[in-house]
């Protein structure tokens, strides 16, 4: 049996690179990608953690519809919240030190105040994603070969849902029979 994926992981990508670009104005990749790496100043994302249910158990919904397909009647659906723990990094280039608000540090402050926007929460919860947590901004300065490169990193902490749904069929008629009681009837569908 084949199980479909309980979440739609491009959809969750897609929304949180889109969020980070859009608010940082930066081009924005995930860090496992096999692709060169793009100029500074540039953001790159991974998913750390997740999906980390929140619940030990998986809520079960039934529903029947006459309708759908025989064998098929009943819609058994799971799901359960889960969180992930994004990565988010910013890496600019030998910052100038005559403007703060081009270093990668700035650029993290931005991201983590945007998740407490309506329009960024309306445009997360569009594809089912809730903020749990934007995390601490860190300093990651370093020098990288010869060069001083201004780097920040946030961990946030987001939410979503695992949901699941199979199909099933119910029984219809049903054929009671005890001599000793003594019955002999069919109960439903006649």
């Amino acid at each position: 049996m084949t199980v479909n994926a309980p979440i739609d992981m491009e959809a969750f990508q897609n929304a949180i690179q889109a969020w980070f670009a859009d608010v940082t104005g930066l081009e924005t990749i995930w860090r496992n990608q096999s692709a060169p790496q793009p100029e500074y100043p540039f953001a790159g994302l991974a998913i750390l953690s997740g999906p980390e249910p929140s619940a030990p158990q998986w809520e079960q919904r039934f529903d029947t519809d006459p309708l759908r397909p025989a064998g098929e009647e009943v819609r058994i659906s799971v799901g359960v919240p889960c969180r992930f723990t994004i990565s988010c990094q910013v890496y600019v280039d030998i910052p100038d030190a005559r403007n703060p608000e081009l270093n990668a540090t700035a650029y993290m402050i931005r991201a983590q105040s945007s998740l407490s926007l309506p329009s960024v929460l309306a445009s997360l919860h569009a594809v089912g994603i809730s903020v749990e947590r934007p995390g601490t901004v860190q300093n990651l300065d370093e020098v990288i070969e010869d060069s001083f490169v201004s780097r920040a990193a946030m961990d946030a902490v987001l939410g979503a849902t695992l949901t699941l749904e199979e199909f099933t069929g119910f029984v219809s008629k049903v054929k009671v029979k005890s001599d000793n009681l003594g019955i002999d009837a069919t109960l439903g569908d006649v």
